[in-house]
């Protein structure tokens, strides 16, 4: 690949794909470490709702200076070549995949009681900032290391503020909850 991001930041791999653009592994010069980059696509709707995820992201950081929330740390963020672009700390496999390498067979107990507390700490936090994620998924939890239990949520680009507008597609459609589907309002 060879191709470098702002003068700083060398491709690697890419490491994953959606609607909202891609996700590539990344050397850091400037930090000498690898980084995870979210580049955005080129649409007005990705642009505005990415800034919020980077606000979302930051405002969490910023009041969690210890790590200790299991939230993505949000490290850089600029425009390359008329695209969003977000820089993170570069994690390991989703949860999604960590089973799928376990062949579905499940995990033990003490490691789901381990997931599960790690998961709650983010709930409350989240709960605290008043911020709803709106697809937390298996495929939104990675592991922060292959080997170890911590685990930390990224992806809040379908997240709000809960006093801001939230967006009708909220969920991805394998985890959507019934009263999404059925367009009950919650109050």
């Amino acid at each position: 690949m060879n191709e470098h991001l702002g003068f700083r930041y060398e491709v690697q791999k890419k490491c994953g794909k959606g609607s909202f653009g891609v996700v590539l592994r990344c050397f850091d010069h400037k930090e000498k470490e690898y980084v995870a980059i979210k580049i955005l696509k080129n649409k007005k709707r990705l642009y505005k709702q990415g800034l919020v995820e980077a606000r979302l992201i930051k405002h969490l950081n910023d009041n969690d200076p210890e790590d200790k929330k299991n939230i993505i740390r949000r490290l850089d963020q600029f425009l390359f070549r008329k695209h969003l672009t977000i820089a993170f700390e570069m994690l390991s496999v989703n949860l999604y995949e960590f089973i799928k390498m376990n062949n579905f067979q499940g995990f033990s107990l003490n490691l789901i009681k381990r997931f599960a507390i790690q998961i709650l700490i983010s709930l409350y936090y989240l709960s605290e900032h008043n911020i709803v994620h709106c697809d937390l998924k298996p495929e939104n939890i990675l592991l922060r290391k292959i080997n170890k239990s911590g685990i930390k949520i990224i992806d809040f680009g379908s997240g709000c503020f809960e006093n801001e507008k939230i967006y009708t597609y909220i969920q991805s459609r394998f985890y959507r909850a019934p009263e999404i589907v059925l367009g009950i309002p919650y109050t």
